[in-house]
């Protein structure tokens, strides 16, 4: 696998999502729809690792940017190009709801 989820906070968000397509699952621990979402993202991010990256934050450690996004939901998956928001993504969905939108985004520009 060369793929992972990687974790991210405040500190970083805006740096991480700056350059590349990014999908960045906005949960809560708590939150069983949430734990669910991480082994199909995982998935996504090694299927996905030469195109883009895969990040979760945390949003009761990272209020801040969970206000920003306007998060009320989790999880919510936001996918990203180069900063800016392409996709908006809440609840828990199949893998498919992800990968169509990522093929659309990555391989419709070849």
């Amino acid at each position: 696998m060369n793929g992972d989820i990687i974790y991210i906070d405040s500190y970083d968000f805006d740096e991480r999502i700056e350059f590349c397509v990014t999908a960045v699952l906005f949960y809560t621990q708590w939150c069983t729809q949430s734990r669910g979402l991480f082994p199909i993202l995982e998935e996504i991010a090694d299927e996905y690792y030469d195109y883009m990256r895969v990040l979760a934050l945390d949003v009761e450690q990272s209020p801040d940017v969970g206000s920003v996004f306007a998060i009320d939901v989790t999880p919510t998956v936001i996918i990203f190009k180069n900063g800016k928001i392409f996709e908006r993504i809440t609840g828990a969905n199949p893998p498919s709801a992800y990968t169509d939108v990522l093929n659309d985004l990555i391989f419709a520009q070849e």
